[in-house]
């Protein structure tokens, strides 16, 4: 019974291991989260946006446009309250994936950060009607915190791509 305690608790403190052989997420380890694309062959691998790189957008046959991100975080444990704001750089719209009332369950594999992939963000009215999306110059900012309040956020710069619409 002893072992299985240890055990969930191992499982609950989260991912992200700790350099100086304490428990994961200790406080000393470092807090960041970074905001990319989805990737690799099964599309669950993080990729890092470039400055200027490519932010995807996608309408899942559903007639809404989506665009397709990933978040990945360390020192947060494994669930966060992740949120994601996309601005247009010219026009100042915005379109935002809220963190909402729960932390979401984050992707953790071995001892390094972990990825909530994919995001969907709605992008309805970030670019003007009548626009062409295609290369529209975006600002992302993702912000992640946790319940025992560490936080941390970045910001990207990224150019819309229809290549998928």
């Amino acid at each position: 019974m002893l072992l299985l305690a240890l055990g969930l608790a191992a499982l609950v403190s989260g991912c992200g291991g700790a350099d100086d052989g304490g428990e994961p997420n200790a406080p000393s380890d470092p807090v960041w989260v970074d905001i990319g694309v989805t990737g690799g062959p099964d599309q669950l691998d993080f990729v890092a946006i470039e400055p200027g790189g490519p932010v995807p957008l996608h309408t899942f046959g559903q007639g809404g446009t989506h665009a397709l991100l990933a978040v990945r975080c360390s020192g947060l444990g494994n669930r966060a309250f992740v949120s994601v704001t996309i601005t247009n750089t010219a026009t100042g719209r915005e379109a935002s994936a809220p963190a909402g009332e729960s932390p979401r369950l984050l992707l953790c594999r071995d001892e390094g950060p972990c990825d909530l992939l994919p995001l969907l963000v709605m992008t309805g009215g970030l670019v003007p009607s009548g626009t062409e999306p295609d290369g529209v110059l975006v600002r992302l900012n993702a912000e992640a915190h946790n319940v025992d309040g560490l936080s941390a956020s970045v910001e990207r710069e990224g150019a819309l791509s229809a290549a998928e619409l």
